[in-house]
C-alpha cells in the first residue's frame, strides 16, 4: 500500500483513471463502462473484476470513508448486485481527491488506509472511526508522550461501518496479534409486551417462522434488528430467523433439543428501506424477549466470526505515522481530511 495514503495500488489506478476522465470538470461524473475502459487500458483489469471494485468504493456499508463517488444503483443491503456499468455514473469523493493530491505531493499525506483497513477487501487489518483517528493524530502531534494505553483508548476499537456491535479479545488485537472478532448485528427489544401463554390458543405450525411482507403500517413487533454485518442481507437474515423457528417433523419427539435449537418467534417482517436495516420479529406467547434476542443475536450472518490483525501493534503504527510524515503539514491535511469526509457524508445525504 501507498504510504502516503494507504492507499492499494489497484486503488490507485481506479483514482488516477476517474481523475484523467474528469479534468478541468470538478462537478462532473463519468459514465462506469467509461471509467471501466479506462481502468482496463490503464492496469489490464476487466470490466468484471473492476465494477465490482468500483462498487464497493462507493458503497456506505463496505468502506468507512468512500473513495469513489457514485449515482445510480451500485446496489443496496438487499440486492448487493448494481446495475449495469452503462447506467450508472462515478467520480473520486473529495477524500478520493485528497488521496490523488497526497501521493502527487500537492498535499501532505493522508491515513486514509489507517482508517479503512483491508477488511472491505477480503483482508484482514479492521478499519477505525475517522474522527477519532484524526483526533488521536493531532493528539500526538501535540503531545508525543501520550502513553500507548491512551491513544487506544482515543482511538476506540475496530469500526462497523454499519453499525453492528464488536466483541473479542481486543487487547491481543491491538498488540498485534490474529484475532477473532465477532460483528453482531444490533437486536433491540421495543417494549411491546408479549401476551402471556395460553394452553387454549397454540400457535398453530404452519405460521411459526413465516416471513410477512412489508405491512403498509409498521405491525407491533417485540424485537427490532437495526443493523447486520455487511456481508449479510436483509433477506438473508429474515429468511434465517423464520427458518430457525419453523417447526420440525422431530420436535415432538426431542421437545427438550426443539426448546434449545429453535426460535419462538411466530412472524418475522423485512421493513428496511433502500437505507436503513429494520427487521421486525413477533415473539410467541409467553416467551421471554431477553432470551430471544440473544438467540436471534447468535445467528450465523446476524452475528460473523472474523480473524484479524494490525500488522503491528496499533500504538506504534500511530506513532509511526507521525514520525514519518512529521516533517510535513500534516496537520493541515488532517483537517483537510476531516471536512472531506464531512462533505461526502453530506453528498450522500443528498442523493438518497
Amino acid at each position: 500500500m501507498s504510504d502516503r495514503s494507504g492507499a492499494g495500488l489497484v486503488e490507485l489506478a481506479v483514482l488516477q483513471t476517474l481523475e484523467a476522465l474528469t479534468a478541468g470538470r470538478p462537478r462532473a461524473h463519468v459514465s462506469s463502462a467509461r471509467a471501466l475502459a479506462g481502468i482496463e487500458e490503464r492496469i489490464g483489469l476487466g470490466p468484471r473484476y473492476g465494477y465490482e471494485l468500483l462498487a464497493d468504493l462507493a458503497r456506505p456499508w463496505m468502506i468507512p470513508i468512500r473513495t469513489v463517488s457514485g449515482l445510480g444503483n451500485f446496489g443496496d443491503r438487499d440486492f448487493p448486485q448494481p446495475s449495469e456499468p452503462p447506467y450508472t455514473v462515478c467520480r473520486q469523493s473529495h477524500v478520493g481527491q485528497l488521496i490523488l493530491d497526497a501521493e502527487a505531493r500537492r498535499l501532505a499525506p493522508v491515513p486514509v488506509g489507517l482508517i479503512n483497513g483491508t477488511t472491505y477487501r477480503g483482508g484482514t487489518q479492521p478499519s477505525l472511526e475517522p474522527f477519532r483517528v484524526l483526533a488521536t493524530l493531532r493528539r500526538l502531534l501535540d503531545h508525543p508522550r501520550t502513553t500507548d494505553a491512551d491513544l487506544l483508548r482515543a482511538v476506540g476499537p475496530p469500526y462497523s461501518v454499519t453499525g453492528c456491535d464488536i466483541t473479542g479479545d481486543l487487547d491481543a488485537l491491538f498488540k498485534g496479534r490474529r484475532t477473532v472478532i465477532r460483528e453482531t448485528g444490533r437486536v433491540i427489544i421495543t417494549g411491546v409486551p408479549v401476551p402471556e401463554l395460553a394452553a387454549d390458543r397454540p400457535v398453530p405450525p404452519g405460521r411459526r417462522g413465516w416471513t410477512g411482507s412489508s405491512p403498509r403500517f409498521d405491525p407491533p413487533v417485540h424485537l427490532i434488528i437495526e443493523s447486520l454485518p455487511a456481508q449479510t442481507s436483509t433477506a438473508d437474515a429474515a429468511g434465517a430467523i423464520a427458518d430457525r423457528a419453523k417447526a420440525r417433523r422431530w420436535h415432538a419427539s426431542h421437545p427438550e433439543l426443539a426448546r434449545r435449537t429453535s426460535l419462538p418467534i411466530t412472524e418475522v417482517y423485512d421493513l428496511s428501506t433502500h437505507y436503513q436495516i429494520r427487521i421486525g420479529v413477533v415473539l410467541e406467547p409467553g416467551t421471554d424477549p431477553t432470551a430471544a434476542r440473544d438467540q436471534v443475536a447468535a445467528i450465523d450472518g446476524i452475528t460473523l466470526e472474523h480473524t484479524l490483525a494490525f500488522p503491528a501493534p496499533l500504538a506504534s503504527m500511530l506513532r509511526s505515522w507521525v514520525d514519518r510524515h512529521g516533517l510535513e503539514d500534516i496537520t493541515a491535511s488532517l483537517d483537510r481530511l476531516r471536512d472531506a469526509i464531512r462533505r461526502d457524508r453530506r453528498r450522500e445525504l443528498r442523493n438518497r
